[in-house]
């Protein structure tokens, strides 16, 4: 069967198989196939997004906000939970198979043939694809999810219009190493000079600042050039920023979102001064009605009421348990655990202790997987009530079997374990 016949499945069957290496970090080939593929990309503005944590949150509320102010977007994100068209959202709904055949296609040309072929990874081709579709649409505003690092990742072969790193922390060891202040050369690699880069990090390290100097960049810091405040007891916060042109602007009496305030003050400041403006009625609206997949996601199974978290580092963890605490559920948590092996486990459960009532730990049979019983190894007390179970379902089952009025069933630890419980919820409805 020709290429030019395949269905969306057979073409990620064949991007998985097309490159040697699932990570395959440098610009030089996916640069040279986009160079071939002449693509027009002058009508939309571009945000990049890079970060150790918050990429999707901060892009959802980016995506939500513009829409409430009537503006057309295309936002890219990896990895996908369920579909592969979660990838893409052309104004807020996941992209059509037939649009993805369509960019694949593109792409396998401008590849080339026989001694002129250049090979590209998996996620090479998805973004070369998002790329295509964005130069296909004409949205008024892109946003672009950096999937690994910055400087070296698919994404930064287009100049951003303006640049964000969500947060730094050490993660990825075996790619980027862990040297924070090389993490954070890294991730401000998306930055061009003469552009903004808006920095959400509350601790970023002077790297950073560092290379703003060096390459002529407009750094944004969180609480220094923008900032915000909560209101717990009045269900808002505030937020303080300036535009590009220096002037201050300010917001009150904001709903507090779904998603966490850093991520959403970070996505005020790009607002601020990426020249699309947005009124106070549309943020207040795109705040209210951002969601992501795999974010404090509330699903029910069973007549059982979930929360999906994809956590997988122990930042992360440490903000779903603020959050949950916040909620007055610290101690009252089945938790539904699987964690890959090249992550911190032991950070991760750590920082997830304090909301534990029932540890549930679950076997990935998958590449890189951390075993139950692994898991099992990190906890800090033998005290601790624990289940190891061979698979993400029947941790589920017990947890679902076992939790009290009072109490709440979580999955968290990587984006596998969330995956494969939308999967169990979607086969049962």
């Amino acid at each position: 069967m020709s290429r030019k016949e395949y269905s969306l499945d057979q073409w990620l069957d064949w991007m998985l198989a097309n490159h040697p290496t699932e990570i395959d970090l440098g610009l030089g080939r996916v640069g040279q196939v986009f160079t071939r593929m002449q693509l027009d990309l002058s009508y939309s503005k571009i945000v990049s997004i890079a970060g150790t944590n918050g990429k999707g949150s901060t892009t959802a509320l980016l995506e939500s906000i513009y829409l409430a102010s009537g503006y057309s977007t295309l936002a890219y994100t990896s990895p996908h939970l369920l579909l592969y068209n979660e990838r893409v959202r052309i104004d807020g709904g996941n992209a059509e198979d037939s649009l993805f055949i369509t960019a694949f296609n593109a792409i396998d040309l401008a590849m080339g043939q026989n001694s002129e072929r250049i090979s590209l990874s998996y996620f090479e081709i998805g973004t070369l694809a998002a790329l295509f579709l964005i130069a296909q649409h004409k949205p008024q505003i892109a946003l672009l999810e950096v999937g690994l690092g910055g400087r070296l990742d698919a994404v930064n072969i287009v100049d951003a219009d303006v640049a964000v790193i969500t947060t730094l922390a050490v993660d990825h060891v075996d790619w980027l190493g862990d040297d924070i202040e090389q993490i954070g050369r890294e991730k401000a690699g998306i930055a061009r000079s003469g552009k903004p880069l808006i920095c959400g990090e509350l601790q970023p390290p002077a790297s950073v600042a560092e290379l703003s100097a060096q390459q002529g960049f407009e750094l944004y810091q969180i609480n220094r050039d923008y900032k915000f405040a909560c209101q717990e007891e009045r269900d808002c916060w505030s937020w303080g920023g300036r535009s590009a042109t220096g002037e201050l602007v300010e917001f009150s009496e904001l709903p507090l979102p779904a998603l966490p305030v850093q991520n959403a003050a970070t996505a005020l400041q790009v607002i601020s001064v990426l020249g699309m403006p947005c009124d106070t009625t549309a943020i207040k609206k795109g705040l209210q009605q951002a969601s992501a997949m795999g974010r404090l996601q509330q699903v029910n199974f069973q007549g059982t009421p979930l929360l999906l978290d994809v956590a997988h580092n122990p930042q992360s963890a440490q903000y779903l348990t603020q959050a949950l605490q916040q909620r007055g559920l610290a101690g009252k948590i089945q938790l539904v655990l699987g964690v890959l092996g090249d992550k911190d486990c032991a950070g991760v459960i750590e920082a997830l202790s304090p909301l534990v009532s029932h540890w549930h730990f679950v076997s990935l049979d998958v590449y890189r997987g951390q075993s139950a019983q692994q898991l099992k190894q990190y906890l800090a007390s033998d005290e601790q009530t624990v289940s190891c179970h061979a698979g993400v379902e029947a941790a589920l089952l017990k947890a679902v079997d076992l939790v009290g009025s009072a109490q709440r069933v979580v999955v968290a630890g990587s984006f596998v374990t969330v995956s494969q419980v939308l999967e169990i919820i979607k086969r049962d409805e």
